[in-house]
């Protein structure tokens, strides 16, 4: 797969599915859509629409019982058991910080009002510090054009860090460097 040029996403997820042995699953065929593919709007729906032809519809007749078999997993998401957890912990927290910016300001609205924004603000910095390695080992990659238009910066200001992967953090492997128009388009 990793020497193979394709035309299509097709015959890429077909190829795939053809030469791998194991489960194949919506991250692994994302991971290749993605390499040969870079412009390609793909989403899960996408995947489910392949799996479901290729399980009962018309491409049935393409794939062995066996290939039809390691399609069985289902798209990699957060368990609702994972998500319950994260909201969970998450509205403990909250409800911590709003309790004692509510003791500490009392009933001083103006002083609960600005250490909310401090907050906030200080937790918007802290993803931005987070952001900001990765985007620079973007661009001393060499990518110095929008990863979706190939607008060509002149700079690394102004340019735009966006996850490839919204369900998952940032990193070098889920990022991509866009012009501001296109990360405002993908959002």
């Amino acid at each position: 797969m990793d020497n193979k040029s394709y035309k299509t996403i097709k015959e890429l997820v077909f190829d795939i599915i053809h030469q791998t042995k194991d489960t194949v699953d919506y991250k692994t065929i994302t991971k290749y859509v993605r390499k040969y593919f870079p412009e390609s709007k793909w989403k899960p729906s996408h995947w489910s629409w392949y799996r479901s032809q290729i399980k009962n519809g018309k491409f049935k007749s393409q794939f062995s019982k066996e290939e039809k078999k390691n399609l069985n997993i289902k798209l990699q998401k957060a368990t609702p058991k994972e998500e319950n957890n994260v909201k969970r912990i998450g509205d403990a927290i909250l409800n911590h910080v709003r309790f004692v910016i509510n003791e500490t300001a009392k009933e001083n609205a103006d002083l609960k009002f600005k250490l909310n924004r401090w907050v906030c603000a200080r937790l918007q910095q802290d993803e931005i510090r987070e952001k900001k390695p990765i985007k620079q080992k973007l661009w001393d990659s060499g990518i110095y054009s929008c990863q979706s238009c190939g607008k060509e910066f002149e700079t690394i200001k102004g340019v735009e860090i966006h996850r490839k992967d919204p369900s998952t953090g940032y990193s070098v492997e889920n990022c991509e460097l866009l012009c501001c128009r296109c990360h405002q388009a993908k959002q």
